[in-house]
């Protein structure tokens, strides 16, 4: 676009131009055409980038939800966006051409911009992304070779007081430059072949000299590399070592040698530099002659030429005019194979592939040199002993020997059709190849990891920074530079990761460290190791395991994400000169297997081979050469479930290890627990091979994926903080891999036989979901062959009908579970479910998509995490689109993602993931009992319990704050009355004016209840499925009981019972709400709920008005202590209040304004006066006097009625003050709050210890003894005990109560007494039954057949004692 002005002599009247036309105009061509170009399309990228950058990577419904909080007041600026995007593809297209012809010339001028397309994350941006991605390489390619060139050139050569440095510093600085340049892992290769033809000499010389050195580094003998002028190019020379791996300490009788050391054979290496392939046949043989009169002098004694084959040969083809560099490298392989014939056919003719044979050389490397920010083009002739000539190895093309062989790239000569794509830097190479008998692409990346011996020069190149510096530091030098490699190598997968040639499923990266390791580079500064004799080995295994821990913990979910399956390290360790290898499969990016190798010789087949160093492997004993073998089974299932976005069934026992690792750490910073000691898992199956229903279960030791149900089950026992001994816990889950995780009839009985074996032994049982919903299916063995009876045979669409003939009425089908058996299995489980709810601890966690019976689960069990991209439905929507006969819903996560089902009760926690999402469970499990009815896990308190409650609050009650603590303006934490950093929050979405949750107090798990004191806004969302719908936001009040907060009261206490949970009420309601809406939807029925679970609630329970809090009403009426006086115990703060109604609305009705005036006309002096003289008046027949001082009286009420009004106020304030309500024994105890915490712990391990005694007694006398006479009796035994010494105060002493409670000898003949007496009781029943007392001896019998022997002999003997 471009203005043209024509300037005339005329005179013209003058106007003033507008701010911003002409002006504007003319400024923006104030560099010229090109700076005006850059300027418009600049302000194009910003405008597709300022809508663009919005939807990447999101989801398009979350982002338009955030658009219309963001713009409330201008929708049509929402839609205007939307269109825009909706154009999305055609905008892809002009932004691409903009790039391919003005920016492609000039890309530095636009690095912000192409910074910001290169980070768009979706696949509608992935050419954009990746043609940003190459721009800025290009700059960074060309700004390297600047670098490069001033660094090897003399200008910079000056001292710190700018003198010219003397030679021999000159000559140390460049040498220092060109070792830089030798280890820094950059692009430097392709810069340095950009500088191949330098018009400066000395540069060109320095410049081959470090491309050799890097290229054979660290095999070139030291001061080889000799250069020359040859009148058709630049040749250069050298020597180098050709490395193997030979034996050391061989043993015949040995089937692996116990190392594999480097064994050296000296090699020559030539570079020609030419301009033109037609000074190729002369040069050849220049260089030739010229290395074997070289190598003849460097041998003693001037032997014959050096035995082997392996000296090589590299061209390096520069000028950008020359013909062969205009062949673009498009990828277009007809381009590619024009090259290789040019080439091809001169190493061919005129005796130069016979005379280069001769001389040994096996390799020869072609560079072709291109315009200056594009890549040169690599070729690699090969040997070929069978064609007697020198042809291409397509699987090289792109690589420069000698150090390609290090890449193992034999190892994928097992796959056809490898298809190749560099790196932007050309470090990594990317393999992308098609495995079978499955069509699943993989992808296998390799890289030489160098390591700059400085910290700075050309480092500072480096795109990437390894997180932040204080991390990066934290690791060993090996750990640093593995990172970086990694970390580049993941960012090329990114930009390619909506580009379906190179996309992979399953990838693998290879990383080869070139340079030896001491043992001190494994190790982070300053921490040092003490090797002893022999125990290197031990020692190397175990840093190596742990290097590659930490950096599985940086980057393993970026690299799951990315599909990067498994990662591999071959590195030499110096002091032994040994080769390790470090393999590590990332299972579910927080979880990873890793396996340490060495290097040893296979004599029986003189090969080498991966070698265990301690725990077998599975690639222990194959051939470190061996070639890729497609996917195992269960890769494949792994791969099948994260295509599903979840985890496979059978990593989850190692999520639970790594979960109960991270546990043990958080507990016990430092230290370390022995990994077998922290889980034990046993996999469950049916004992018989067809397993239906009433099959039992049995422990089996298996490989995972052997399973022929969808469903597994594993019981775990796992040793935890809370339980260090050991406690044990069912996991059931479904298997997505085995027919999408459906439940069938077999799947049914399995999921129902570990629910019953949960239910009979009490313990906690976790379901991981991750299914399709009840199975369905068709008879598939009639389906195939089926016939129909036609009308006409002719006219199909005139129907089926027809004579009368043997028809198909009903199909039972072969195969079990293709219809109504199936409903029925899923009501059979959903009622096992819903028992184990009220028999043990049930937790549902939702790791994968979870549909119909499987949400059903997920709401019977009660308690549900659900991951955040996973969504619990009953029906797909595409479904229920066509049931609505219109596209309606657009995701699974619309119907049941944590939007909805996090905000309407179903869901307790969200995570981000499945580690989390098992972090979860476990922390769950920390708070509940080993098994149901049994203790409490107590754990030693972090917090100290007699800390005071330094929360203090102004002007309402903050619950968080005051259950958890918080912090201070000044950063410092203020804690709270329950141990810091124990409060666990659940349902947190739902009913927001209710806060419930889980914490400690003084190491004691409790349940609490508290109140939001804040106004919150209750959002309900349109459904789409109904046009009418729209989305309504509702305010709710603080301190007031909604039908869904109520709803969440009554359902948290009931989770809390069933958990055996003592419970927390910080009480700071003002009622409820009574509106008619309130009333519809059920706040009645809510509130009732709250009451029937307080009475029927088995744990102490704690009601607690906290500081500044009050209540009043029906919101007292439904936790007062009275509904179960066993259980309840109330207190209040100080500064709570409480009393049927607030103390405005008593005085509307007990201090009106009349009791007002009587008041006044009582207290003040001035109304008595007045109405005194009121009186007198009208006793004395003044009347006109009456008037006047009526009106003197009104005027000083109406003066004096707002202070009255406050004191009224405060009248009716003074009968809320806790003092009034322990006056009246509603409430035990008024409390300080700074005291509460140590307070309650006490009271609560009183309580916990009381009600363990109780339960001994119930146990031993029956239920018939009820709560308060059993702590009735258990008084009268205290105070009758030589330790109460019968003081009265004695029984509230904790002190005295805990020294006799702990010693059982003070009442277990008490306990006998009551075990008799229970047992005479039963037998008194039995004989009041004639029946019954005929079935007494075969039950004797039968009781007797069960006891030990031992014991039974001494039973009989006692019952033939008292039968005489």
């Amino acid at each position: 676009m471009f203005v043209h002005f024509r300037l005339s002599p005329v005179p013209i009247k003058r106007k003033e131009p507008k701010k911003g036309s002409l002006l504007n105009v003319v400024k923006s061509y104030e560099g010229g055409r090109e700076s005006h170009a850059r300027v418009i399309v600049q302000s194009l990228f910003e405008e597709y980038l300022s809508v663009e950058e919005l939807f990447s990577d999101n989801i398009q419904a979350d982002v338009i939800e955030r658009l219309r909080l963001q713009y409330k007041k201008d929708l049509l600026k929402i839609v205007d966006i939307v269109l825009s995007h909706q154009g999305v593809k055609n905008k892809n297209k002009l932004i691409l051409r903009l790039m391919e012809q003005l920016v492609y010339p000039n890309p530095a001028a636009y690095r912000d911009k192409l910074i910001r397309f290169s980070a768009l994350n979706h696949t509608s941006y992935s050419e954009l992304a990746l043609k940003a991605s190459q721009l800025m390489e290009q700059t960074k390619l060309s700004e390297l070779r600047s670098s490069i060139a001033r660094s090897l050139s003399e200008l910079e050569m000056f001292t710190e007081d700018g003198e010219t440095m003397d030679t021999p510093k000159r000559k140390s600085a460049i040498n220092e430059r060109m070792e830089d340049l030798v280890s820094a892992p950059l692009a430097v290769e392709d810069a340095l072949v950009g500088l191949f033809d330098h018009s400066d000499h000395t540069l060109q010389r320095r410049v081959v000299e470090s491309y050799v050195r890097r290229l054979y580094q660290p095999y070139l003998l030291k001061g080889s590399v000799r250069m020359q002028w040859h009148r058709s190019g630049l040749m250069a020379s050298w020597e180098f070592l050709e490395e193997h791996t030979e034996r050391k300490n061989s043993n015949e009788d040995q089937s692996f040698d116990k190392s594999v050391e480097k064994h050296s054979e000296r090699k020559w290496g030539v570079m020609v530099i030419i301009k033109s392939l037609q000074f190729l046949p002369a040069i050849i043989s220049a260089a030739l002659k010229e290395m074997s009169h070289q190598f003849h002098e460097s041998i003693p004694n001037g032997s014959a030429e050096p035995s082997g084959f392996g000296n090589m040969m590299h061209i390096a083809l520069v000028g950008i005019n020359n013909p062969m560099s205009l062949l673009q490298d498009s990828g277009d392989e007809d381009q590619a194979q024009e090259r290789i014939k040019k080439l091809a056919k001169i190493l061919k003719e005129q005796g130069v592939a016979s005379s280069l044979h001769s001389a040994g050389v096996r390799v020869i490397s072609c560079i072709i040199q291109r315009d200056e920010g594009r890549a040169p083009m690599r070729h690699s002739f090969h040997w070929s002993s069978e064609k007697l000539y020198y042809e291409e190895e397509p699987l090289l093309r792109h690589l420069e020997p000698p150090l390609s062989i290090y890449l193992e790239l034999d190892k994928l000569k097992g796959y056809e059709n490898i298809q190749y794509t560099p790196s932007r830097d050309r470090q990594w190479h990317l393999y992308t190849v098609v495995d079978k008998p499955l069509p699943i692409q993989r992808m296998f990346l390799r890289t030489l990891v160098r390591q700059p011996t400085t910290n700075e020069g050309f480092t500072g190149f480096q795109r990437l920074d390894v997180e932040a510096a204080s991390k990066q530091w934290a690791l060993s030098f090996t750990s640093r530079s593995i990172l970086r490699s990694l970390l580049t190598a993941m960012e090329e997968l990114e930009l390619n990761a909506h580009n379906a040639n190179v996309k992979s499923d399953y990838t693998h990266m290879y990383l080869y460290i070139l340079r030896e390791q001491q043992i001190d580079d494994l190790l982070p500064y300053p921490k040092r190791v003490d090797l002893d004799a022999g125990q290197e080995e031990t020692v190397v295994e175990a840093i190596l395991e742990e290097l590659a821990r930490e950096i599985h913990a940086s980057v393993g979910v970026r690299m799951h994400r990315l599909g990067v399956c498994e990662w591999e390290v071959k590195l030499w360790i110096a002091s032994s000169g040994q080769a390790w290898r470090v393999v590590v499969t990332n299972v579910t990016g927080h979880t990873c297997t890793i396996q340490i190798y060495r290097e040893l010789e296979d004599t029986s087949k003189r090969r080498v081979v991966y070698h265990s160093a301690s725990v077998q492997g599975p690639l222990h004993g194959v051939p470190v050469n061996a070639h890729y073998q497609p996917l195992g089974a269960i890769d494949r299932k792994r791969l099948l479930a994260r295509r599903t976005s979840t985890t496979y069934c059978y990593d989850f026992p190692l999520a639970f290890q790594t979960a109960l690792e991270q546990s043990w750490a958080s507990q016990l910073p430092g230290g370390k627990i022995p990994k077998d000691k922290v889980l034990k898992v046993s996999e469950l199956k049916f004992a018989d091979q067809k397993g239906t229903w009433g099959s039992p279960l049995v422990n089996v030791e298996r490989p995972p994926g052997l399973n022929d149900v969808g469903m597994v089950a594993w019981s775990m026992e796992m040793s935890t903080p809370e339980f260090p001994s050991g406690r044990k816990i069912l996991i059931v889950s479904n298997d997505v891999t085995f027919k999408a995780g459906s439940f069938g009839p077999r799947e049914d009985a399995f999921f129902f036989a570990v629910t019953e074996l949960a239910c009979a032994k009490k313990l906690p049982l976790i379901y991981l979901a991750a299914n399709s919903g009840a199975r369905i299916g068709v008879a598939e063995e009639v389906k195939s062959c089926f016939k129909v009876g036609w009308s006409d045979e002719t006219s199909p669409e005139r129907g089926f009908h027809g004579e009368t003939r043997w028809v198909i009425d009903t199909i039972v089908g072969k195969e079990d579970g293709l219809g109504v058996e199936g409903l029925t299995g899923s009501g059979a489980i959903a009622g096992a479910y819903s028992r184990a709810y009220k028999e043990t601890f049930t937790l549902t966690y939702v790791t994968g998509r979870t549909v119909g019976i499987g949400a059903y689960l997920a709401r019977l069990g009660m308690r549900c995490i659900q991951r955040l991209d996973q969504p619990i439905i009953l029906t797909g929507f595409s479904a229920l689109n066509k049931l609505l006969g219109r596209e309606v819903y657009s995701s699974h996560m619309q119907l049941g993602g944590p939007k909805i089902m996090g905000t309407n009760g179903v869901v307790h926690l969200t995570v981000a993931d499945d580690l989390e999402g098992v972090s979860a469970i476990l922390k769950w499990l920390s708070y509940v009992p080993a098994c149901a009815g049994g203790p409490l896990p107590i754990s030693c308190p972090l917090d100290p319990p007699e800390r005071p409650v330094e929360y203090y609050p102004e002007n309402s009650c903050d619950p968080r704050a005051a259950i958890c603590g918080t912090l201070n303006g000044n950063g410092n934490w203020m804690g709270g009355i329950f141990d810091k950093d124990s409060f666990v929050e659940t349902l947190e979405g739902w009913a927001r004016t209710v806060v419930t949750g889980r914490a400690k107090l003084g190491g004691i798990p409790v349940g609490i209840v508290a109140v939001e004191t804040q106004t919150v806004m209750q959002v309900i969302p349109a459904d789409p499925g109904q046009l009418d719908s729209h989305e309504r936001v509702v305010p709710q009040a603080g301190q007031v009981w909604f039908p869904d907060s109520a709803s969440k009261t009554a359902q948290a206490l009931l989770d809390f019972n069933r958990e055996e949970l003592p419970l927390f009420i910080l009480a700071n309601w003002r009622g409820f709400s009574g509106g008619q809406r309130d009333l519809f939807e059920g706040i009645l029925q809510a509130g009732s709920t709250i009451v029937e679970n307080l009475r029927t609630y088995k744990q102490p329970i704690f009601v607690f008005i906290p500081m500044m809090g009050e209540l009043r009403g029906g919101a007292w009426v439904v936790v007062d202590s009275r509904i179960n006086p066993d259980h309840i115990e109330m207190y209040a703060d100080r500064t709570a209040r409480g009393n049927v109604l607030e103390p405005e609305g008593m005085i509307e009705i007990k201090f009106r304004y009349k009791e007002m005036l009587e008041s006044m006309g009582r207290l003040d002096q001035q109304l008595i006066q007045l109405k005194a003289k009121l009186q007198e008046a009208r006793s004395c027949g003044a009347h006109e006097m009456v008037e006047p001082l009526q009106h003197q009286i009104r005027s000083r009420e109406k003066q004096l009625l707002p202070v009255y009004t406050q004191i009224a106020t405060r009248f009716a304030e003074l009968h809320d003050t806790s003092l009034r309500m322990a006056a009246k024994g509603v409430i035990r105890e008024v409390l300080d709050w700074n005291t509460s915490r140590s307070f309650f712990y006490k009271r609560l391990r009183r309580r916990i210890a009381e009600e363990s005694l109780i339960k001994t007694l119930r146990d031993a006398a029956g239920e018939q003894l009820s709560h308060k006479s059993a702590i009735d009796l258990i008084k009268s035994w205290f105070f009758s005990s030589d330790i109460s010494k019968s003081r009265e105060d004695a029984w509230v002493d904790d002190g005295i109560f805990f020294t006799w409670k702990d010693d059982p000898k003070n009442y277990e003949d008490k306990l006998k007494e009551l075990r008799v007496q229970k047992v005479l009781l039963q037998l008194a029943n039995i004989g009041d039954s004639i029946s019954d007392l005929q079935a007494l001896p075969q039950g004797l019998a039968a009781l007797l057949s069960k006891v030990e022997p031992s014991s039974r002999v001494l039973l009989i003997d006692e019952l033939r004692k008292v039968l005489g």
